[in-house]
């Protein structure tokens, strides 16, 4: 379990993947309330990329930086679902990830990879389940690279996507909807603290749904499963 204190605190680094639904908030609700005591806080803007969060050289990424300086037990890394749609992107995203996990390495802090979710529909060629795949490669790559660990929320998508009958999706396709939010957040709580999800609340889910979406986490997370 990552934890330096009686209160874990984590900072969250992206876009909408991450604010939408708030993800920050609730996993550090959900976690305390299950007897694992979580302070979150996110710098998330819609539609960044971790090359603009790493640009020391903008006001906004002079403020990620400094953030990230005040020490946060967890550093999560969440990037632009198009980050590997060109290999432009794809190098632009590699050189963010080892800038930003170079100035929580110097907070004496670790550096995780928040493997976003794809996004509902055919996106630059590629299926759902593709996307998935393609992040997982990537961020694969570059997180074996930087020594960061990982919350595969994509492979949860994946497993929940070919297992489970819920839209994980909003109306748009490009954001979750509440049952996938909440699928991303016990992704987060199993990975960070080694323990099956099921000890968290439904948040206002049917506990039926709830439960088949804490199963699917445990899954990828605990059990390992890789679904394709």
């Amino acid at each position: 379990m990552e934890q330096r204190s009686g209160i874990l605190r984590v900072l969250f680094i992206g876009n909408s993947a991450t604010y939408v639904h708030d993800l920050p908030l609730t996993l550090a609700r959900l976690a305390t309330a299950a007897g694992y005591p979580t302070e979150c806080h996110m710098l998330a803007k819609g539609g960044r990329y971790l090359s603009q969060h790493a640009d020391a050289e903008s006001e906004w990424g002079a403020r990620v930086l400094a953030e990230i300086a005040q020490g946060y037990d967890i550093v999560f890394l969440q990037d632009n679902g198009n980050c590997i749609t060109s290999d432009a992107l794809r190098e632009a995203s590699m050189a963010a990830c080892r800038r930003l996990s170079a100035a929580v390495t110097a907070a004496g802090r670790k550096t995780w990879i928040y493997v976003r979710p794809p996004y509902g529909t055919e996106h630059a060629g590629r299926s759902p389940l593709v996307q998935c795949e393609a992040f997982d490669r990537f961020f694969g790559e570059i997180g074996a690279e930087i020594g960061a660990k990982f919350a595969h929320v994509n492979r949860a998508f994946a497993y929940a996507m070919t297992r489970l009958p819920y839209d994980l999706w909003g109306p748009d396709h490009a954001h979750t909807s509440e049952r996938g939010a909440y699928l991303a957040v016990c992704v987060f709580f199993a990975a960070i603290f080694g323990q099956s999800a099921a000890l968290l609340g439904a948040n206002d889910l049917p506990k039926e749904d709830a439960r088949a979406l804490q199963a699917a986490a445990d899954a990828v997370v605990l059990n390992g499963v890789i679904p394709w």
